[in-house]
């Protein structure tokens, strides 16, 4: 059964446009996969977010499982409206009735609270989901990558693999090589999404880099 689980090394790292493009190489590949945002955090009611956008950009299905105004972790966002903390638990019981394939999007990275007991990455484990790592690329980010794959071994995450991603403009090659080599026989690098303006051509792009997880 196809169910992934998209983390980032950090917030605005492309995350949503990778998690576009792995449901729409699932779609590519025969599967009728659903979009699952978490948790939204930073946009009023009736927004469309981070789940619209990517449904959108791939032509799948996506639902949205929790939602606060304030742009903060989950934990601080509820806790500023007065609202009840969101658990692990119920993500994962919302998202375990949906047929075919899940790609799930994290708010965030991995430790980022859902309450005072609980990360993101706790969903990963119950709902024990394959784990894609999007790593923007910026000066500080192979620290970023190996604390999370370091959080990944830990806490018995399944990671399935990494996507470089050009997020904020082009980068130079001899860069992306040093990422790269530093990142080698720690986590599988399956491809690089380069920095394109238009959202819709870039989830195209990058569709293609997920076609050894289906093999």
């Amino acid at each position: 059964m196809h169910r992934y689980f998209v983390t980032g090394t950090d917030t605005d790292v492309g995350k949503t446009r990778v998690t576009a493009a792995l449901a729409l190489a699932l779609k590519n590949h025969g599967v009728t996969p659903t979009i699952v945002k978490l948790v939204q955090t930073g946009l009023p009611p009736g927004m469309p977010g981070d789940s619209a956008r990517a449904g959108k950009l791939a032509g799948v299905r996506s639902v949205e499982l929790a939602r606060f105004e304030k742009a903060a972790d989950p934990w601080s966002a509820a806790l500023a409206y007065g609202l009840p903390e969101v658990h692990a638990r119920e993500l994962v019981d919302a998202i375990v009735h949906i047929e075919n394939g899940v790609v799930a999007e994290g708010a965030g990275g991995l430790m980022v609270p859902l309450n005072a007991r609980e990360q993101m990455g706790n969903v990963a484990v119950l709902g024990g989901f394959d784990t894609i790592l999007v790593i923007g690329l910026k000066l500080g980010c192979v620290n970023h990558a190996l604390l999370t794959i370091t959080q990944c071994q830990q806490a018995h995450i399944r990671l399935a693999g990494a996507v470089l991603v050009e997020r904020w403009g082009p980068t130079e090659g001899s860069y992306r090589d040093d990422v790269a080599r530093t990142l080698q026989g720690k986590v599988e690098i399956l491809g690089i999404l380069p920095f394109d303006e238009d959202e819709a051509n870039s989830v195209k792009t990058g569709s293609q880099i997920f076609g050894s997880l289906f093999n």
